[in-house]
């Protein structure tokens, strides 16, 4: 047998590793002294300590660890979802490294045009919904919410519609937080109507609103789903972003709440986001 130094030297694992493995029972030495606590390891533990110094590279989380020591069959399974999970993060990285290459060669300074414009007095009347938001949400948080804002678009517009007060312009969205919550913003899906609708009104399964536009200075910019542009994953569209440069440049103390994202329909299809802000009353 051999102390601990030496089965160090020799596997490539580290003292503290070793120990850790021990604490964890993946790797426990052969004997431990009782006086001095000291550990010994056997030639045979090489194979199983040459496993762990591999995962180790490779990434692999200590609690996937024990399948690839006791179970060659389960250990293949989860050394298949493993090399998946490293596949999708270096696709998302070679998309981030080339979406740097563009914003460093001047790609992502598009010349988008923030007018300022007098928007009308205007009805509205809307349903609102929970999201969640931060920085852990995964793609199927973000599908999810979408379509349940795509839901109650529609279930809106059924009632209004019914009811003889149809939408009279594109539709329109603005978030707000939540108090108490670090971690959900609520979305106000809103279409614009001729006239409030009356007390008591409902839309089945959704918390109602209604408010009403007022005539008001605005800073407005928009953009149509197919134009080329750089877009960092995760960021603000950079239309909003120079939305917000334009309203600081002037002198403007900006709440995004504030902010009403409305929608570019030709032919009843939507082609494109407007994203508004009220600069004055």
């Amino acid at each position: 047998m051999m102390s601990i130094g030496e089965f160090a030297e020799l596997t490539g694992l580290s003292l503290k590793a070793l120990r850790l493995y021990d604490e964890q029972g993946l790797l426990k030495p052969v004997s431990v002294d009782p006086w001095s606590r000291h550990r010994r390891y056997s030639a045979s533990q090489f194979e199983s300590a040459t496993r762990l110094k591999a995962l180790r590279a490779a990434g692999v989380p200590l609690a996937e660890a024990p399948p690839f020591l006791d179970d060659p069959r389960t250990a293949g399974v989860t050394l298949a979802e493993h090399r998946a999970r490293l596949a999708a993060e270096r696709q998302r990285q070679d998309a981030a490294l080339d979406t740097l290459d563009r914003l460093l060669n001047g790609e992502g300074r598009n010349d988008w045009q923030v007018v300022e414009r007098r928007a009308e007095r205007q009805h509205w009347a809307g349903v609102a919904l929970r999201v969640p938001g931060g920085d852990d949400l995964t793609e199927d948080d973000v599908e999810c919410a979408n379509e349940e804002v795509n839901e109650g678009f529609a279930a809106l517009w059924g009632v209004l519609a019914e009811s003889g007060n149809a939408p009279v312009g594109p539709f329109w969205s603005t978030l707000r937080a939540v108090p108490g919550s670090d971690t959900e913003v609520e979305v106000i899906c809103c279409w614009p109507v001729a006239h409030p609708p009356p007390d008591g009104w409902a839309v089945p399964g959704w918390t109602v609103e209604t408010g009403t536009v007022e005539a008001a200075l605005e800073l407005a910019v928009r953009w149509r789903f197919d134009d080329p542009m750089t877009m960092v994953d995760g960021a603000a569209h950079p239309a909003v972003l120079a939305l917000l440069v334009a309203a600081e440049d002037r002198g403007l103390d900006v709440e995004l709440s504030r902010l009403r994202q409305i929608g570019l329909l030709e032919q009843g299809e939507s082609v494109g986001m407007e994203v508004a802000l009220v600069i004055q009353k």
